[in-house]
């Protein structure tokens, strides 16, 4: 009866150290839009969000869809560089606008995290083309994972533009 005890002691013990040395965040996982609660996406109809962390480590990929349509992007970052340099082919977030990058065809992004990395804010600098010309532009980006962690939020706060756009997700569940 007491060996019994003991292993379902450090059975429970081991299950609740053992997430806390994996040197991941709560963010981990793929995400799904719910559009009800979202910000509009104009052209794409859905929006999914694949994060790994290890460490420093953040690798964000983004995949945008509309009909047979799509974009994927990936961000490879390290939070302890403060200036990742990510090229970009295309800015998908505006792809019906004409808006293309320009400059060194980067973003610039520094990653910082908060609240026990359960919260993630990348500051994103990089210059568009327009028809007006090359055009600065910059990206607020926090990424904050629900208490029950079942919900992410992401507020996208552009320098060009007044309101943010906020997008709710859901984890995929494996």
């Amino acid at each position: 009866m007491k060996t019994r005890s003991l292993l379902l002691c450090c059975a429970l013990l081991g299950a609740w150290l053992i997430p806390t040395l994996h040197a991941g965040s709560p963010l981990d996982g793929r995400w799904q839009l719910d559009p009800a609660r979202s910000s509009a996406l104009n052209f794409w109809r859905t929006f999914e969000l694949d994060i790994a962390t290890d460490g420093a480590a953040i690798v964000l990929k983004r995949h945008l869809r509309y009909g047979n349509r799509g974009a994927e992007e990936i961000f490879k970052l390290d939070a302890n560089n403060p200036d990742n340099v990510v090229p970009v082919d295309w800015w998908a977030d505006n792809r019906f606008m004409g808006l293309y990058l320009g400059g060194d065809g980067a973003k610039h992004v520094r990653a910082t995290w908060y609240d026990d990395r359960r919260m993630l804010r990348l500051d994103s600098n990089f210059i568009v083309t327009t028809q007006q010309g090359e055009k600065p532009l910059n990206i607020l980006s926090d990424y904050k994972v629900s208490l029950t962690g079942d919900e992410l939020t992401l507020i996208e706060l552009r320098s060009s533009r007044m309101q943010p756009f906020v997008y709710v997700f859901t984890r995929v569940q494996p």
